[in-house]
């Protein structure tokens, strides 16, 4: 019985091996993987380590993210402007225009005027003309009083019955109607355009004409003109 116990053994041990290298050798089925993860496999002994898959192909990099300091740098970066704090002007709003000299109303000697105006021309014609004043005074120094209507770039004077006493001109932007001269040009140039003058000092040109006085006012130390005048020559 003993001879037929050992030699069953090693022919079943044999069968035994043969049949584990046989399931050994066959390959383990790899889990399909369509994207680039970590497969982590949870073990029941705390102390094993997961198994860990890799797959080397790189993913297509997803976008970057529209993150708000991203968007604060695209918005600095626009060409928009804001125009929220630029005062805006009124559609009805009018741009002030200076008055202007019509060419049959310039300086003649034969029809002596400035700014176009006569003297003796009634204050309604004249402010129908140019409007309203900055600025309403009466002057005091003589018996008949006069009232004065400065529009800034010059004034005009009217007697008791309303008629059109003076004008002066005391600005260098505005055509006062005398052939092109303005104030701030030569005296020499005052002279080319108006002629020889009735009185000639150093500090005054005057030009008399049909009762009235053009009165020039000369700076003598830039020898330029700073105001011109026209009233009546009493």
């Amino acid at each position: 019985m003993r001879p037929i116990i050992l030699g069953f053994v090693p022919v079943a041990f044999a069968s035994l091996v043969v049949a584990g290298c046989e399931k050994s050798s066959a390959p383990s089925p790899q889990p399909t993987i369509d994207s680039a993860i970590s497969i982590q496999t949870p073990s029941t002994s705390p102390s094993a380590s997961p198994t860990v898959i890799t797959v080397e192909s790189p993913l297509p990099s997803a976008p970057a993210e529209d993150t708000p300091a991203k968007h604060e740098a695209q918005v600095a970066n626009t060409n928009k402007t804001d125009l929220s704090d630029l005062p805006q002007s009124s559609a009805s709003a009018k741009p002030t225009t200076k008055p202007k000299v019509k060419a049959e109303d310039v300086y003649q000697q034969e029809k002596p005027t400035l700014m176009g105006l006569k003297l003796g021309t009634s204050k309604d014609v004249v402010l129908e003309r140019f409007g309203k004043a900055k600025k309403q005074f009466v002057m005091d120094e003589d018996d008949d009083a006069i009232q004065v209507y400065d529009f800034g770039d010059f004034s005009v004077g009217f007697n008791m019955k309303n008629a059109l006493e003076f004008v002066d001109v005391h600005s260098t932007d505005i055509d006062p109607g005398l052939r092109g001269l303005h104030l701030g040009q030569s005296v020499q140039e005052a002279i080319d355009i108006l002629g020889k003058p009735d009185a000639n000092t150093t500090y005054v040109l005057s030009y008399k004409s049909q009762g009235t006085l053009l009165k020039i006012d000369v700076d003598p130390n830039e020898n330029t003109i700073q105001s011109i005048k026209l009233f009546a020559d009493r």
